[in-house]
This record gives structure tokens, C-alpha cells and sequence, in this order.
């Protein structure tokens, strides 16, 4: 019998097991350490799991582990070289948000760039109206993006960003240039998109090289005080950092889906309360469409991999059975 354990929590696994192979058995085991995964999963063949730290120690406590399914995009919070080390794939969904995550950013974009937060206080809790309160708004159309990045998500916001007339720029070190050019996208170093972009959009992976990416030295190279968003990762800015440019104006707003840890401390946070920042609970991925998709193609990933379909797979670290 083919066991898989759920690690994340979800009010029911039903679609998960629809879609697992034939003869397996599917369990629910929330196990946010590593001391709860080595516990719970010591029979296990295969998991689906989200942020759970699936660490080389993790991993060499089970031994017959042979396939993590990512229910996310990333991927981070697994050692995918341990990993490939020990046999075990590493599998990830990367297209199931896409639409979901490029509205979002749209929606931070245009609700800080039209000054809607501010505006709707004033007439919300200061009983106004005043339409000369924000009076330095600027035509989206006459403005830049700069997408820090340009894999799925960045694609699908360019594509939105077009819509609205914009001047789109873009940097990343594996860029694909075809698809750059039909998007209209310009490509260029990371010191001209700082430099050049009235708005910096962040859609990079958390890697050594992008953690903790904006600092005060790349903030002093945006000449044109850009807004900040982030709907990719939190740990890509210096959270300190960005209050600080906030407080000395190197920038003019920021809107952010993600902090630096899942689970922040709001009231300590620099960020919040502030009219010119919008954070939301790293809900960017959500709607009830994308949530079918990521419980149904978790647990279906499992099968393909079972059944040597690695077509259909995204497998990160490369290990076929």
C-alpha cells in the first residue's frame, strides 16, 4: 500500500483523494516542525505539503520518502540538493495562480497609484470630500514598470500592464528574449530598472542571490521614487530597509502580499498603518478556482510521477525514478 500524508492543513482533503494514484491512502497530519515531520511521517512514501522545512535532517529520518508535492509555487522551504541526494523529487506547481497573482499586482498598482486608500479614508472616517487631497497623481500610461523578474506571473502582468499603455521594463538573468519582444517588454540591467521605473514589481525566486535584495543602496539608485510591490516573495526585501526609505521618501508607497516572515508580528512591524503602504495576507494565489487547482493537481502530480509522465511534471531538482 502506496502511503501519502498530507502536511499542511486543510479542512478536508476530498480532493486530494480523488486525484491520488490507485491503492494509495491518503492521511492528514499537520506537521509544521521538524520534529513533527520526523514523527509523523516515518512510514510515508510521498507528501504534499506547502512551507513545512524539509531539511536534510528531515529527510534522513525518512527513509522511505521518495516525492514532496509542493501544493505552491515555491519551493524554498524544502533542501531540493538533500534532496536529489537521497532520491527524492521535488515537485512544484508553478502555473496554477498565475492569473490570480497578476491581478493582484494590478490591483496594488492601481489602488496606491490612484491614492484609493487615502481617498476613501477621507471620506470614510473624516466625513469629506475632497477631490484635491492626492493632487500629484500621474497618468498610469505616461508612467514605467519595472518587473524584477520575468517568469509566468511577470508575463501575465505585462500582459495586463499593456492593457493600461504603460512602458514596461524588465531584468532577470534568464530572460527570454522572444517573449520579451512580443510583450513589448524592454530588457534591461537591474541598475537601469532601478533607476527608470516609476514602478518596481517583484517577481523574482527566493534564492542566496535575491534574499534581502532591497537595501538602502538600491533604494538610493531609484531616481524617479518608485512604488514597491511585492506579490513574490517577502524575504526579497529588507523590511527595515524599505520603512527607512518610506520615512525619507526614496519612495512614494508600497504594496505588499508578502513580509519577510509567514507569520509576522504586526504590531511591531514598521510597515503598518501607514496611508501609503497596503498589505495584504499573502492572499495574491487565492480564489476559489486556484484552490481546486493546487489540492487537485498536489495529490495528481503524485500519480504522474508514479507513472513516469514527467511531461506533465515541473520537477525542480531533476530526480526521475
Amino acid at each position: 500500500m502506496y502511503k501519502i500524508v498530507l502536511t499542511h492543513p486543510q479542512e478536508t482533503a476530498e480532493i486530494e483523494e480523488k486525484f491520488i494514484p490507485e491503492g494509495a491512502t491518503l492521511e492528514i497530519k499537520h506537521s509544521p516542525t521538524e520534529e513533527d515531520l520526523i514523527k509523523n511521517l516515518q512510514d510515508v512514501d510521498a507528501v504534499i505539503s506547502a512551507y513545512e522545512p524539509f531539511t536534510a535532517k528531515v529527510m534522513d529520518a525518512l527513509p522511505k520518502l521518495k516525492i514532496i508535492s509542493q501544493a505552491a509555487i515555491g519551493f524554498n522551504s524544502v533542501d531540493i540538493e538533500a534532496a536529489a541526494e537521497r532520491g527524492i523529487a521535488v515537485i512544484n506547481n508553478p502555473h496554477y495562480c498565475t492569473p490570480e497573482v497578476a491581478d493582484h499586482t494590478m490591483a496594488l498598482i492601481l489602488t496606491l497609484d490612484r491614492r484609493i486608500k487615502e481617498f476613501d479614508k477621507n471620506v470614510q472616517e473624516d466625513k469629506e470630500w475632497r477631490y484635491d487631497l492626492c493632487p500629484e497623481i500621474t497618468r498610469l500610461s505616461e508612467q514605467t514598470l519595472g518587473l524584477f523578474g520575468f517568469g509566468n506571473i511577470a508575463r501575465e502582468v505585462a500582459k495586463r500592464a499593456n492593457a493600461f499603455g504603460m512602458k514596461i521594463i524588465a531584468s532577470d538573468p534568464y530572460m527570454n528574449m522572444e517573449l520579451a519582444k512580443q510583450l513589448n517588454v524592454e530588457v534591461v540591467t537591474m541598475e537601469e530598472l532601478l533607476e527608470r521605473s516609476d514602478i518596481v514589481s517583484i517577481h523574482a525566486p527566493l534564492t542566496e542571490e535575491t534574499k534581502g535584495y532591497f537595501t538602502m543602496e538600491r533604494y538610493n539608485m531609484m531616481k524617479k521614487r518608485p512604488l514597491i510591490i511585492n506579490a513574490g516573495r517577502g524575504a526579497i526585501i529588507d523590511e527595515e530597509c524599505l520603512a527607512k526609505a518610506l520615512d525619507e521618501g526614496l519612495v512614494r508607497g508600497a504594496g505588499l502580499d508578502v513580509l519577510e516572515e509567514e507569520a509576522p508580528n504586526l504590531q511591531q512591524s514598521k510597515l503598518v498603518g501607514r496611508d501609503n503602504v497596503i498589505i495584504t495576507p499573502h492572499v495574491a494565489y487565492y480564489s476559489q478556482t486556484s484552490q481546486y487547482e493546487i489540492q487537485k493537481l498536489s495529490a495528481k502530480n503524485i500519480d504522474y510521477y508514479l507513472k513516469g509522465q514527467y511531461d506533465k511534471l515541473s520537477i525542480v531538482n531533476g530526480v526521475r525514478k
